[in-house]
């Protein structure tokens, strides 16, 4: 969403465009008896003062959460949307000021996010990710609301567990509490230790907006010593838990065609000859008939 702000400035007069923006945070607020929605614009450090209050007419409001893909009904009384705040300009127009969605990290989250990375490979946790060679079972992490990307993944991995091609074990996990995501990487190790299921899932890309859970240093940590095969249903703005990943997609069509390429290569790899063989042998034989042996074949 864009508001024009017409300056008569002149290209050459303006300063350069931000690269960047001013993160902010746009939390609305209850309603008043005056029409509209107000809204409280603060920073993203939650120790500092907010900045003010804005107040918008609901028929704004709704336009803007349809150019941000966020249905309006969603947006509720104390909740928090990531917004960026740039100034750019043009030579007819004259300067604009530009309020987009921010799941963009900022500068300096982008260099905590490389520290932590260069931390863990130094350590040796941060390990190449490796392709897996079968897939009979998937442990996967989930939105607890079932929505989002994972909804349209799902009935695809819920037909080849119904068919006793995968396994699937589905985890629903809360991706707002740090400590869910936590307990639920914890049950996915051990699921692993104990099952040597294949490869774990984690659909990143159903997180709220803005978040940075999956860039949580302890939530990175514990995925780096999962055991298993990494894979991520991705959102727009990878996290380094997508950049961990053997795999990471945002679409869920992409997710189902990696799943059907690794068992494929399981099919491929498969003694076919051999497997025709103990089939013909087994079927051109009667159930009572025995093969004339009495001493075991080894």
């Amino acid at each position: 969403m864009t508001i024009t702000v017409p300056t008569g400035a002149h290209a050459s007069a303006c300063p350069p465009a931000s690269q960047e923006g001013l993160g902010a945070l746009l939390e609305f607020l209850p309603r008043r008896v005056k029409p509209g929605i107000r809204g409280l614009l603060s920073g993203l450090n939650p120790l500092q003062p907010s900045w003010g209050h804005v107040f918008l007419r609901e028929e704004w409001l709704t336009a803007l959460a349809k150019e941000w893909g966020i249905e309006p009904g969603l947006i509720r009384p104390g909740e928090q949307v990531p917004i960026r705040i740039a100034i750019k300009h043009d030579a007819k127009l004259g300067s604009r000021l530009v309020i987009s969605i921010c799941d963009n990290p900022t500068p300096a989250q982008a260099s905590a996010d490389a520290d932590l990375r260069r931390r863990l490979e130094e350590e040796g946790l941060w390990r190449p990710a490796r392709a897996p060679e079968k897939l009979r079972q998937l442990y996967a992490l989930t939105p607890k609301a079932g929505t989002g990307h994972w909804a349209s993944l799902a009935p695809r991995l819920r037909e080849l567990d119904e068919n006793r091609i995968v396994f699937l074990s589905e985890r629903p996990v809360d991706f707002s509490d740090v400590a869910d995501v936590l307990l639920a990487l914890q049950d996915a190790k051990e699921f692993v230790h104990w099952t040597g299921a294949d490869a774990v899932l984690v659909a990143t890309g159903d997180r709220g907006v803005g978040s940075r859970i999956f860039n949580d240093p302890d939530v990175v940590e514990a995925a780096c010593c999962l055991g298993a095969t990494l894979l991520t249903l991705a959102g727009p703005v990878p996290t380094l838990i997508d950049d961990l990943a053997w795999r990471s997609v945002s679409l869920p069509a992409e997710m189902q065609g990696t799943i059907e390429a690794i068992l494929r290569g399981e099919l491929d790899r498969a003694d076919r000859s051999r497997l025709d063989r103990i089939e013909k042998v087994l079927s051109d034989r009667p159930d009572n008939e025995s093969n004339g042996f009495t001493d075991v074949p080894f």
